[in-house]
Parts: C-alpha cells; sequence; structure tokens
C-alpha cells in the first residue's frame, strides 16, 4: 500500500511539477552591471600601471578602485534593503538565513578528527566519522534483565483514526520544510490533503492492524548539530533525525492518544517539565528557584546535585521500552506499531550533500521524531520514585538535579543515599550517568556550612560556585548577579553583530532583528531573576537604549535616546519584566499553568477575594522572588482587572497598568 501511494505521487510530481537547474557556482548576487562594469575597467587600468609606472596611471586606478569600492558597498545595501520584506512577516526565511550565513560560527562541520588521530576535510570522510561516532554509543548487546514492577494502570482506549484529522495534519505542514528520506515533500502532500486523506486513513489504519511499518519510516537522515567543545571532536555533535512526514503524521496521531491516556490516569510523573503541556523550563525553574530562595529565607542550606546523562537518548534499550510502555496500559495495537517503529531502523548522516553508508539503530528514541521525546518521558518516568529520604527531584527531559535541606552531616547522607539509589535506576535501567560532568552546588548564606563530598561511581563530584540551570545562572548566595553579567555580555555581543551587519537595513527589519534575537534573549525567565537594584536594572536598560540607537540608526553624542525610546514605543524593560511576572500569576491563579497557589502556600486574602496575604520574608533575594514580588503587583491591581475572565482581556488591562507606574 505504501509504495503504491509514494510511486503514485512521485509520478505525479515528475509529469506535472515544473522543475530546473540551478548553477551550484558561488557568486555574490549584489553584483550587477554597473560593478562588473567598473571591477573591469579597474582590472585593465591595474595592469596599465603595471606596465607603465606612471602616475596618472597610478592616480586612475586608485580613482577606479575607489568608485568600485563604493559602488560594490552601495550595490550591498540596496541588496539588503530590497531582499527582506517588513517586519510584520514573521516567517521571512530569507532574513534568518542571511542572519544565519553571516554569524561566525556559521562555518558547517569543521574537518573532524578520526579514531586514528588523521584530521579528514572531505564531506564524506566526515559523514562516515560522524556516523560512526553517533553508532558506538548504542547500547548494543545489553541484554539487561526486565526489573520487577507490578502491573497496576488500565489498557488506554483503541485509536480510531480520521479523514478530517488526517487532513487537518496535512494542511498544517509548513511548505518550506524539508522531504525526508522518502522524498515527498510537504507543500506536494498539503496540496493533495484532501484526496490523500482517505488513502492515508487505509493505510494507518493497517499499520495499526498489521502492528507493522513501511521500511521506509525506519530510516533517517541524520544532521549533525554542533553542541559545544572543539568542532574537531565528533563527539561534540548531536544527531537530528529527518524521517518521513506521512510517518509523523501517523506519529502525531499516536502521540495524541496517548496523552490522552497518561493524563487521564495522572501517569506521568509530576517532577518532569519538559516536553509536557502547560509546562516549561520557566515553570520548572519557578519552583526550582522559590525552594532555594525560601532556604536562604529560613537561614538554612540546601546542597543541590545536577546530574548528567551521556547520551541519554542513544542509549535507551527498546525492549526495556517496550516493557515499561506495556506497564503504563498502552494498548497492544499501539504497543506493536511502537514496537515496529523503534526495531531495525537504519541511518545514515549527510554533510554538505555527501552520504555515509547505512547502519543500524540498535537503541535509543530517534531525536527529531514525534514520538521520541514522548517515549524517552516514561523511560525516566519512574526515576524520582527510587530515591526515598524524601529528596526533592526534579526533571527537564533529561537534565535532572536532586536536593534537599542540609542541617548537618546526617542529612548530607541521606542525600548520598539517594544518590546511590539513583545509580539503582540506572543499573535496572540500562542507562549511564557522567560523574566527571555532574556538579554540586551548596545554595546558602550561612557562615559555617556543612561540607561534604558527594560521590557516584567513586567519583567525587565536583563542588561549584555558580551553576548553570536551563539557561539560568544559579549562584550560592542566592544572587543573580552573575547570570545578569552573563545576559548583557551575550546581548551586547549579539547587538553589535547586527550592527555590523545591518546597519543599512529599514528600521523595520532592524527592529525584528533586535527583538528577536536581543531582547528574547534579555527576557529569557525574567519571572525568575527580575533584579531590585537599580546597577542591574541599569544594565538592562542600557542594552534597550543602544537597541534603539541602532534601530534608528542615530548614534550621535546630542541625539536624545529617550526621544528614539517614544518613537519606538518601546516599554521599559523593567516595566515589561512586571508584566511577564503578573501574567504568569494570572496563569497561576487560573490553573492555565502546572503551577498552583497551593505549591506555594498562598493564602486569599479574607477582606479581599482577588487578593493573596503577602508571604513573610526576611532576606532580599527571597523578598524579590517570583512569588513574594508577584503577589504584591498581583495585590496592587484593580479588582477588574485581576478578576479579568480570560488573559486576552487581562493582559491589556494589566499593560495598561504597569507601564503607567514603571
Amino acid at each position: 500500500m505504501w509504495i503504491a501511494i509514494k510511486e503514485k505521487l512521485l509520478s505525479l510530481r515528475e509529469s506535472f511539477v515544473p522543475s530546473k537547474l540551478t548553477s551550484s557556482r558561488f557568486h555574490q548576487p549584489w553584483v550587477n552591471t554597473v560593478v562588473k562594469r567598473l571591477s573591469r575597467q579597474k582590472n585593465r587600468a591595474f595592469k596599465k600601471l603595471k606596465t607603465t609606472r606612471k602616475s596618472k596611471d597610478r592616480d586612475r586606478y586608485q580613482a577606479l578602485k575607489k568608485k568600485c569600492n563604493q559602488v560594490c558597498k552601495d550595490a550591498y545595501n540596496s541588496y539588503l534593503c530590497n531582499r527582506f520584506v517588513p517586519a510584520e512577516d514573521r516567517n521571512n526565511k530569507r532574513f534568518w538565513s542571511y542572519i544565519k550565513s553571516k554569524k561566525a560560527d556559521n562555518i558547517g562541520i569543521a574537518p573532524l578528527q578520526s579514531q586514528s588521530g588523521v584530521i579528514r576535510s572531505d564531506s564524506k570522510s566526515k559523514a562516515e566519522i560522524l556516523n560512526s561516532q553517533f553508532c558506538s554509543v548504542f547500547s548494543k548487546d545489553r541484554n539487561i534483565p526486565f526489573p520487577a514492577i507490578k502491573w497496576k494502570y488500565p489498557s488506554m482506549r483503541q485509536i480510531i483514526i480520521s479523514q478530517d484529522g488526517i487532513q487537518r495534519l496535512l494542511d498544517q505542514l509548513k511548505d518550506n520544510k524539508a522531504p525526508g528520506p522518502d522524498n515527498l515533500p510537504p507543500i506536494q502532500l498539503k496540496s493533495l490533503s484532501a484526496e490523500l486523506a482517505p488513502c492515508l486513513q487505509i493505510l494507518f489504519q493497517s499499520t495499526l492492524q498489521q502492528q507493522s511499518i513501511p521500511k521506509d519510516w525506519k530510516h533517517a537522515c541524520v544532521t549533525p548539530l554542533f553542541k559545544k567543545g572543539s568542532v574537531s571532536k565528533p563527539e561534540n555533535y548531536r544527531p537530528v533525525s529527518l524521517t518521513s512526514i506521512i510517518c509523523k503524521a501517523m506519529e502525531h496521531i499516536i502521540y495524541s492518544q496517548v496523552m490522552c491516556h497518561l493524563s487521564d490516569y495522572s501517569i506521568l510523573t509530576d517532577a518532569q517539565h519538559g516536553f509536557r503541556a502547560r509546562r516549561s523550563c520557566e515553570t520548572q525553574l519557578i519552583l526550582t528557584s522559590d525552594d532555594l530562595l525560601k532556604s536562604i529565607d529560613t537561614k538554612s542550606q540546601v546542597d543541590m546535585v545536577l546530574l548528567d546523562f551521556a547520551k541519554a537518548f542513544d542509549r535507551v534499550p527498546h525492549h526495556l521500552l517496550i516493557y515499561k510502555l506495556r506497564y503504563y496500559g498502552i494498548d497492544p495495537d499501539v504497543l506493536g506499531w511502537i514496537t515496529s517503529f523503534l526495531y531495525n531502523r537504519t541511518q545514515e548522516v549527510i554533510v554538505d550533500g555527501e552520504a555515509s553508508s547505512k547502519s543500524s539503530v540498535d537503541s535509543g528514541v530517534p531525536q527529531g521524531s514525534v514520538l521520541g521525546p514522548l517515549l524517552f518521558l516514561l523511560y525516566i518516568n519512574d526515576l524520582p520514585a527510587y530515591p526515598r529520604n524524601n529528596s526533592t527531584t526534579r526533571l527537564f527531559a533529561d537534565d535532572s538535579v536532586i536536593y534537599r535541606q542540609i542541617d548537618s552531616e546526617a542529612d548530607a547522607a541521606l542525600l548520598q543515599e539517594d544518590l546511590d539509589r539513583l545509580l539503582d535506576w540506572e543499573k535496572d535501567w540500562g542507562m549511564t550517568f557522567h560523574p566527571s560532568k555532574c556538579q554540586v552546588i551548596s545554595v546558602t548564606k550561612k557562615r559555617k556550612i556543612v561540607n561534604f563530598d558527594y560521590m557516584m561511581k567513586g567519583h567525587i563530584l565536583e563542588k561549584v560556585e555558580s551553576v548553570k540551570y536551563l539557561g539560568v545562572t544559579i549562584d550560592k548566595g542566592g544572587s543573580w548577579n552573575n547570570h545578569i553579567n552573563n545576559v548583557t555580555a551575550s546581548s551586547h555581543k549579539t547587538l553589535s553583530f547586527l550592527q555590523r551587519n545591518l546597519s543599512q537595513c529599514p528600521m523595520s527589519i532592524k527592529e525584528l532583528s533586535y527583538k528577536s534575537l536581543v531582547r528574547s534573549k534579555v527576557e529569557y525567565a525574567t519571572t525568575i531573576w527580575d533584579p531590585h537594584t537599580k546597577s542591574n536594572i541599569d544594565k538592562l536598560e542600557m542594552i534597550q537604549r543602544k537597541g534603539a540607537r541602532f534601530v534608528c540608526g542615530d548614534f550621535r553624542r546630542y541625539s536624545s535616546v529617550t526621544e528614539m525610546l517614544q518613537r519606538l514605543q518601546w516599554e521599559s524593560l523593567q516595566a515589561r519584566r512586571k508584566a511577564c511576572k503578573l501574567v504568569m500569576m494570572y496563569k497561576t491563579v487560573n490553573n492555565l499553568v502546572d503551577l498552583s497557589s497551593a505549591n506555594f502556600n498562598l493564602q486569599q486574602s479574607p477582606l479581599h477575594p482577588h487578593k493573596f496575604i503577602q508571604p513573610f520574608t526576611r532576606t532580599d533575594c527571597y523578598k524579590f522572588s517570583f512569588v513574594p514580588s508577584a503577589v504584591r503587583l498581583w495585590n496592587g491591581l484593580p479588582a477588574s482587572v485581576a478578576q479579568a475572565p480570560t488573559i486576552g482581556i487581562f493582559r491589556p488591562a494589566m499593560q495598561a497598568v504597569v507601564y503607567q507606574i514603571y
């Protein structure tokens, strides 16, 4: 059935879709006829100068060289201005492709070091080296026994696939995405969604009933993405799989049904905030920072261990994953479909158009697939149940932390016991912690702290003064100075990059680039680290003022930046941070995120139902953290605003109040 559908689609495209060959020669698209003519004149003048060595020929060559450079610069600036559409078009692919091409680290795949130590620079060799590296982390021939678990979850409902649902999935495809290994582009599938839906319904239902999927759906073209470290080491690249688009449509159907089953029976652990609706990095950081800063407020100490899995997504043993899916009550047909989806997979690495040899995928969940993240969440779901000493475990996909309050060495010993139990989970389920990358931070302001050497696999874990968790730098004393310094330094670098490359673009393009690449960085998770000191507030506002000069193209000393900000109608970053806090508070109060007032022991005011009793605080680090500061802001809102029925009504009414104050 699949071969018939695929061959028909390919033959239709061959017969009715026009195509053309494009030149692969390197050329600068802004070089027009005038630039070419002047360049030829300049070259002829240079040749004549080398022959005659006369001063008049030298002067003529210098004049032509200067004029050619100016004309080339004007042509380049005109090309940029005409290339990009106004900022209202947020899907300006050409603009973002240009930004990516101008970044200093955009060098593709650097020459790689093979196992023999030889540096390879040709694309075919790099593809083979990366393919060998990605395959080396698979958990091959590891017959790990099934841990004993009791079956307690009921079976999920049987999946019913509808034509309307398939057509909606095809209609939502993005035209500019790349085709999968089957060479079927999304624009073709989207254009034929009404005609394909009945065929795909029969195909999808058959794959479920037969518990088998086509071979094409099991193959992936892997794109290597650089993470960090040395660009010449293959282990510093992450594999992302490009798979069949039609297979992804079927994955979406299974994903939605499985998530409904998990939600109905509250199967996913509350400690997990990754890849889940109503949860995010921000919700995870709010809960974690509230625990840490509250401990400082009560003059306590919290030891937090940040855990690192070695190649977590690639090491998941398939037979143990299927065992867990059966435990969680996944429908037998769906279980068989997922089994076929995971087993006998193949992959090839693509580098600069060159493909490596095909290799088998013996473990792991495909990174880049729809089902991959959900399967990993289910596999790691029972990890927080292993510690038994009331230590707090939090997960964001494979980013794991465990912490507890430490008042004596006995408390530290209990945390060490919980770490050992996490190693039991590792042994039971075939995963691997990376002790040399795990870190310990003691969050406290006490002068005399409890020093304890935490160990994993005989390795003493590294103790640090500050640590980066989910993009936010956490300091041992509860201060956000280090994080703000890192954010401002990075933002200034990005803004300077934009000034170098977009100085001649229209204001709309420059404003789009500033808001997308700079302001978004400055405002990431500001509900957690919103500063209260004037020095830190001014550091952040300086970025906005520099951004206003860039957008307006006015760097004169006597120019008023305040007038520029008013002309651009930009609110202060401080006001925007307060608005973000109030939006998150509204979502918390109205149960729009998986946070609740019970998480923070908030109590409603007996006199004003829309207000909360202000939490008691002793220190500034907790006083200006999310919960106490958001309650103060919330209590300052008029009742008509705080009790708005929807967030669409609340947001503009709240902003009118906040922007007037700040």
